[in-house]
């Protein structure tokens, strides 16, 4: 029975490693692993948590590759090639980048593995691995079954259970790729199916990794609704339009849910723009963030710092408003154009782009030219908006705005501002 070894490679930094424990289990490779014949003995190896052991001998391994982890993906992958066990590569990188991939895996597979991945592996057992597989541009979704639930080290993770029930986005946000991987349109799973999987997955806490669970409303409440009687928590992403859609808040808390994921990225109403954020209309943030809070639903807001718009005084503006609306918590990240995004694409062109190090793609390092002020002051100001969101009086400033303060809430932005100290270096490490 031949072994394949599917692999998640951390990223480049020793940060991501330090408790050798991290959020939730990555959906990718429980999909592949699904999708494998039962001819084969799969193993999955998320190198988040625990550290790739090269004395094995699988007879195929296979990559998942996202921009922030391509360079350690590429380090492992030429490792095992060394040994003559050959690699198979795809994710989101490997499909923007099929050319660099190339270099380093022998077959690489661009775009979606529903559909392809049986042939793939055919191929291989036949001695036929073709260079580049390539299906549909967005197979079938609503069919998709239950992921197995496989998982090794479950211990190592904060919630074990990911369900994925749309792919897709009609948006065109010029930093993000989703769009052009998934496609422009919703594609739907059958909520029959959705259900069944949370059902056999024994777990009372599940996190939608949708880039926005409720894009199509219809969907969202007939879902929601058939998820009451399973007395779940979950968490998931959500556009801030979501305040506007009549009852669904209460449905939502009603289902379980307990955070969202929310984009808020700027308060410049020119760099939404720009950037073609339409959904978000920056005279109703604060009025939509507090209908939200209010229905007892969490919001940890997401802030890009780095658009053309930004200036010295953007940093303490953005840290200023999460206090203001009493915002449960905040993930800041600098503007990074990643390949396969507009942006990416604009930055090529304007000759402003730093590097090629893709380890430092993670959000966390400048590694582009900004416009309204330096590299440096991008950096320092990133660092300065991430240590003020946590310290102490800012916590208590924010937390003290909200009329419920949950011991996960607060536990949440404690670990934050122990960690404040490591972030900072963190960020301005490039090694």
């Amino acid at each position: 029975m031949p072994k394949i070894k599917l692999i998640a490679p951390a990223p480049g930094n020793k940060y991501s490693n330090r408790t050798g424990k991290t959020s939730f289990p990555q959906l990718n490779l429980r999909i592949l692993e699904a999708l494998t014949p039962s001819d084969f003995e799969v193993s999955i190896h998320d190198e988040r948590i625990e550290e790739v052991s090269f004395d094995d001998s699988p007879d195929l391994v296979c990559l998942s590759v996202l921009t922030s982890v391509a360079t350690r993906a590429y380090e492992v992958a030429d490792k095992y090639r060394s040994r003559n066990i050959p690699v198979i590569m795809g994710g989101i990188h490997t499909s923007f980048m099929p050319e660099e991939a190339l270099e380093h895996a022998d077959s690489i597979v661009v775009g979606e593995a529903e559909g392809l991945w049986g042939k793939v592996l055919n191929d291989f057992k036949t001695g036929n691995l073709q260079e580049k597989y390539e299906g549909s541009k967005f197979p079938g979704f609503e069919k998709a079954f239950p992921i197995l639930r496989t998982l090794r080290k479950p211990q190592c993770y904060s919630v074990k259970h990911t369900v994925q029930t749309t792919r897709g986005c009609p948006f065109k946000c010029e930093f993000c790729s989703v769009t052009k991987f998934w496609g422009n349109k919703y594609r739907f799973r059958e909520i029959d199916m959705i259900v069944e999987e949370i059902k056999q997955s024994g777990s009372r806490r599940i996190v939608f990794i949708d880039d926005n669970v409720i894009g199509n409303p219809k969907f969202a409440r007939e879902l929601f609704t058939r998820l009451l009687p399973l007395k779940i928590k979950w968490a998931g992403q959500a556009s801030i339009t979501v305040a506007k859609t009549e009852g669904l808040l209460d449905l939502m808390k009603e289902s379980g849910c307990e955070w969202l994921f929310i984009g808020i990225e700027s308060l410049s109403a020119e760099n939404l723009s720009e950037m073609k954020k339409s959904i978000n209309d920056v005279k109703e943030l604060e009025e939509n963030i507090r209908k939200i809070l209010a229905a007892g639903i969490n919001i940890l807001g997401s802030f890009i710092f780095g658009f053309d718009h930004d200036d010295k005084s953007s940093f303490d503006k953005v840290v200023d408003f999460c206090i203001k609306t009493g915002l449960s918590a905040a993930n800041f990240y600098i503007l990074t154009p990643f390949p396969g995004t507009e942006l990416y694409d604009q930055m090529e062109r304007e000759g402003r782009m730093l590097t090629k190090k893709w380890h430092l793609f993670d959000g966390n390092h400048v590694v582009f030219k900004p416009k309204n002020m330096t590299q440096e002051e991008l950096l320092s100001g990133y660092v300065h908006a991430y240590k003020r969101m946590y310290s102490a009086g800012t916590i208590f400033k924010r937390l003290n705005m909200r009329s419920l303060c949950t011991p996960q809430v607060l536990g949440l932005n404690l670990m934050r501002m122990k960690n404040r100290d490591q972030f900072s270096k963190w960020s301005y490490t490039t090694d």
